[in-house]
């Protein structure tokens, strides 16, 4: 940073946080949460001009979204990806 720079302080207040989140199945808690001071959420409306370009759009970001989940599943819970042991088989092979 330049000497000559200023660092800028926002103050916020707490009414001012907004909260994005996806509910569990039965709609008892919160699986994701976006939440911040500040979120500026914008679409580029000169490019989704029809239903097909909003799915588009949405998709993409569900994309990104489902990439960092990932990274973080993988990060916290990596047993979770890993193989299940070989298990005997219930009934034996058929033989012919």
């Amino acid at each position: 940073m330049d000497s000559n720079e200023q660092t800028k302080s926002v103050t916020f207040r707490a009414d001012e946080r907004m909260t994005y989140g996806a509910v569990n199945y039965d709609g008892s808690e919160l699986m994701a949460v976006i939440s911040g001071y500040d979120l500026d959420i914008r679409f580029n409306m000169r490019l989704i001009n029809s239903l097909a370009d909003a799915e588009a759009a949405a998709n993409a970001l569900a994309d990104v979204f489902y990439e960092v989940l990932m990274e973080q599943l993988l990060a916290q819970k990596a047993s979770f990806a890993q193989q299940p042991a070989a298990q005997t088989p219930i009934l034996p092979k058929e033989t012919l």
